[in-house]
């Protein structure tokens, strides 16, 4: 009988360290929109990586001195981050 291997089961792929820095640099871009008073409030959606960059981006925005929401509108709808005057 021939040995055959499992097939592991799909998982999420992590997130590539590029992908982390291209969401993070995002998220930035919106944080100095809002110091520079370019933009009130500034909406990021469709983030894949939401999740995985909404503690340094809090941390980011809290320095910035700005407000920082993550809303999700519906199960299993994409995230959205919001950077905007602090509430």
């Amino acid at each position: 009988m021939e040995h055959t291997e499992p097939i592991p089961f799909p998982r999420p792929l992590e997130p590539s360290d590029a992908e982390l820095d291209d969401a993070l640099a995002e998220v930035d871009a919106a944080i100095a929109l809002v110091c520079r008073g370019a933009a009130v409030r500034v909406r990021l959606i469709g983030f894949a990586v939401a999740e995985a960059v909404a503690g340094l981006a809090a941390a980011n925005a809290q320095l910035a001195g700005v407000g920082f929401q993550i809303d999700r509108p519906a199960v299993g709808a994409a995230l959205a981050i919001i950077v905007g005057p602090i509430a």
